[in-house]
C-alpha cells in the first residue's frame, strides 16, 4: 500500500514561497508563464532582460533557464540564452501516446493502492475545481486541472513516471490555455474527472485506465485543434 501524505509530493522546482531561492522563484515565474502561454512557442528568453525583469542577478536565471531545459520546456542557445521549446504535430502526437501510457499506469496503480485519506484529498482538490468551473475562472479552473492529475500522478507509486508526464505535457499545456478552451470543454473534463473519482472509490483499476485514457484522448483532441489554429 502507499504511504498517506497530508499534501501532494512536490514536482520539481516547486517550492515554499516563503523560504524559495532566488533560482526557485525565477524557475517558478518562468514556468508559469510558458505553462499560461503567455511566452510564445519559440518565444527566446535572454538572460539579461529576465534578470533585470525579476530584479535578480543573471546566475539564477541561467539556473532557472538549466531547470527549464531539464523539464522539456525550453532549449538553450549557446551564448543567448534561450528559447522555449517548438512543436510540430508529430511531437505532440508522439508526447500524447507516451503520456496516455504513463497516465493510464498511474490511474491503475492509484486505484489499487491510495489511502482512503489521499482519495478524500483529491475529492477536495475536485471539489475546488468544480467552483472555478462554476465561475469560469480559467485561471483556476487550468491550475485546479493541473493540481488533480499532479495528485494522482505523484501518488501513482513512480515518481519518475509522474516526472516524464509533466515533462510530455508542459508545452502543450500552454497552447490548449490560449488557444483551445472553451465552456464546454470546461464541463466535459469536470464529468471525466467526476467518472474517474467514482473509479477510484471503487477501486476499480481498469475503468480508471479506461477513463484516463478518454480523458487524455479528446485534450489531446483539443491540443491539435489549437495547434492547427496557430498555423493558419
Amino acid at each position: 500500500m502507499l504511504q498517506d501524505s497530508s499534501a501532494p509530493r512536490k514536482r520539481r522546482g516547486d517550492s515554499d514561497p516563503k523560504t524559495e531561492t532566488s533560482y526557485q522563484r525565477v524557475t517558478n515565474l518562468l514556468r508559469s508563464e510558458i505553462l499560461a502561454g503567455d511566452i510564445p512557442l519559440g518565444g527566446r528568453l535572454t538572460m539579461t532582460a529576465i534578470a533585470d525583469r525579476f530584479g535578480v542577478s543573471v546566475q539564477p536565471v541561467r539556473e532557472a533557464l538549466q531547470q527549464l531545459e531539464g523539464e522539456g520546456l525550453v532549449e538553450m542557445i549557446p551564448n543567448h540564452g534561450a528559447r522555449v521549446r517548438q512543436l510540430d504535430r508529430n511531437r505532440l502526437v508522439h508526447s500524447s501516446e507516451i503520456g496516455e501510457a504513463l497516465e493510464c499506469y498511474l490511474a491503475r496503480q492509484f486505484a489499487e493502492e491510495a489511502s482512503l485519506s489521499s482519495l478524500r484529498q483529491l475529492e477536495a482538490l475536485q471539489v475546488e475545481h468544480d467552483a472555478a468551473i462554476e465561475a469560469m475562472d480559467w485561471a483556476r479552473i487550468d491550475a485546479g486541472n493541473r493540481v488533480f492529475h499532479r495528485f494522482i500522478n505523484t501518488h501513482g507509486g513512480n515518481l519518475e513516471a509522474a516526472d516524464l508526464i509533466a515533462r510530455y505535457y508542459g508545452l502543450s499545456e500552454g497552447l490548449m490555455n490560449k488557444h483551445g478552451r472553451d465552456k464546454a470543454f470546461a464541463e466535459r473534463v469536470r464529468a471525466e474527472h467526476h467518472a474517474l473519482l467514482e473509479a477510484f472509490r471503487r477501486r476499480d483499476p481498469e475503468a480508471a485506465a479506461r477513463i484516463n485514457a478518454e480523458h487524455v484522448r479528446g485534450t489531446v483532441a483539443a491540443v491539435l485543434a489549437a495547434f492547427e489554429t496557430t498555423q493558419r
